[in-house]
């Protein structure tokens, strides 16, 4: 739970950031910071989860299934985008995500022989997206408000995992502010969309649901 306001408290301190950035930016001329045609580079630090809980057990019946899921915490990435107008931009990510840790029941090592006697693994998720990024100016500032989506490929590393990874929608939304010509500053929230099916053993070929609250720092050339 201390995970999950971390993340929360991280965006809404972004966000209100960058409201108040605003107020004062309304004398500048802001149409010079939003150049087309230019390349640009960033680094991403949030909080966020994946969504392992989607599969958890609350009956301890199934031992092919959790018994409980610990799992929430920082989250990285890189981005590189194109700015083709001021208004649209494509842009490409790589996002890491916090360790899921997944305990089972003692005899779902009958289940999973790949467990050796354990009943807990460690699941590491990251995930990589393409998307059109869709942007408005607010009034005459600095400021602009944004939307995303497009493809994004959400792959887990772990010693049960069948299925490897999974291409799935992404989409994301949030506000940019840009401080001069070269530097901005990003908060939004993101998630990526998942894949399961229904199997006798449904954790070999799940990939988790995943999204995060991020703040980021880029630099366009």
């Amino acid at each position: 739970m201390k995970k999950y306001k971390a993340a929360h408290f991280l965006f809404l301190y972004m966000f209100f950031c960058a409201l108040l950035l605003v107020f004062f930016s309304f004398s500048v001329q802001a149409s010079t910071l939003f150049p087309k045609k230019t390349v640009y580079f960033g680094v991403n630090m949030g909080g966020g989860s994946t969504e392992w809980r989607y599969l958890v057990d609350s009956q301890h019946v199934d031992p092919a299934t959790p018994k409980h899921v610990s799992e929430g915490g920082p989250s990285w990435g890189l981005v590189v985008g194109y700015d083709v107008s001021k208004n649209f931009e494509l842009e490409a990510q790589y996002m890491q995500f916090a360790n899921a840790n997944i305990t089972f029941n003692s005899i779902s090592t009958y289940s999973y022989p790949e467990l050796h006697g354990a009943t807990s693994i460690i699941s590491r998720t990251d995930a990589i997206s393409v998307s059109a990024r869709f942007l408005a100016q607010l009034g005459h500032s600095h400021l602009r408000a944004f939307a995303a989506i497009g493809p994004g490929l959400v792959q887990r590393v772990d010693a049960l995992a069948k299925t490897k990874s999974a291409v799935a929608p992404y989409m994301s939304g949030g506000l940019v502010y840009s401080f001069t010509r070269h530097w901005m500053l990003e908060s939004g929230f993101q998630y990526y969309t998942g894949f399961g099916r229904s199997s006798l053993h449904p954790v070999r070929y799940f990939i988790p649901f995943v999204w995060d609250a991020y703040g980021r720092l880029a630099y366009q050339l």
